[in-house]
């Protein structure tokens, strides 16, 4: 399954919930710090049902991705799963 991190701060907590309430994310506990959102299908994330400002939604992926973005504009994020290594 892939994913990709999540830093356990409060700015980042509005993309969990929209993750959380995603129908293909499973949102796993904080564990060293950090959240971890798996999908085992092709996702979108809508900047809009998370409420976050440009710079915090263009952070969103910086705590580490086992994925393969399809697309990030300032609206959506579009991630689809891999077995490729990330490099």
């Amino acid at each position: 399954m892939s994913g990709f991190y999540v830093l356990d701060v409060p700015e980042f907590l509005p993309l969990l919930e929209a993750a959380r309430r995603h129908a293909l994310c499973q949102v796993h506990p904080v564990r060293a710090g950090y959240s971890y959102v798996a999908f085992a299908e092709p996702i979108e994330l809508l900047r809009a049902a998370t409420g976050l400002q440009p710079a915090v939604w263009f952070g969103c992926l910086t705590a580490g991705l086992d994925a393969k973005i399809t697309a990030f504009t300032a609206d959506a994020l579009c991630l689809t799963p891999t077995n490729e290594p990330i490099i």
